[in-house]
């Protein structure tokens, strides 16, 4: 019985830190650095080549346009992501751009809103990347469990950026 009891407080423990989380940590941020070893003028148009993004990010398995020119600020896509468990549909939105200088984007449906400035920088022949990414739930549940999941989404973040990297350099 005691054992019991002990596992029912352990369990009600880790729900309330989750839930204080929630409330108290609205959103992660983070950022990474990568350089591409080819021109910016390259690396730039590649980024924003949409139709291209199911080479280089992981479970894209489609993406649409739903409105505006190309892939220009106020352009709107529709990403299906389909991995062996589950799929996923987001909305991916251009807020900002600046030529060969950054871009804002963001990633987001009903559980999660991401935004990601990718700001593009030359170096020679190379182009370094500083990509900031900030992470939101939408929703106490999905806002708890942001800290937990943080490490996930930034790893498929990185993998994809790298798979960039390969594309843009083959």
């Amino acid at each position: 019985m005691k054992f019991l009891k002990a596992i029912l407080v352990v369990a009600l423990v880790g729900i309330a830190s989750l839930l204080l989380i929630g409330v108290f940590v609205p959103e992660i941020d983070d950022e990474i650095e990568l350089q591409v070893n080819e021109p910016v003028i390259h690396v730039f148009a590649g980024m924003l080549n949409t139709a291209e993004f199911v080479k280089w990010v992981q479970d894209l398995e489609s993406i649409e346009r739903t409105g505006g020119i190309l892939a220009m600020p106020g352009s709107t896509f529709d990403m299906r992501f389909k991995s062996a468990e589950t799929s996923q549909d987001y909305k991916l939105e251009i807020l900002e751009l600046s030529p060969m200088s950054s871009v804002k984007v963001r990633m987001y449906n009903d559980v999660l809103d991401i935004r990601m400035t990718v700001n593009f920088e030359a170096d020679a022949l190379a182009t370094d990347l500083l990509v900031y990414v900030q992470i939101k739930g939408n929703g106490l549940v999905a806002r708890s469990m942001i800290p937990l999941m943080k490490t996930v989404i930034m790893d498929e973040i990185r993998h994809d950026l790298e798979s960039f990297k390969r594309l843009q350099e083959e």
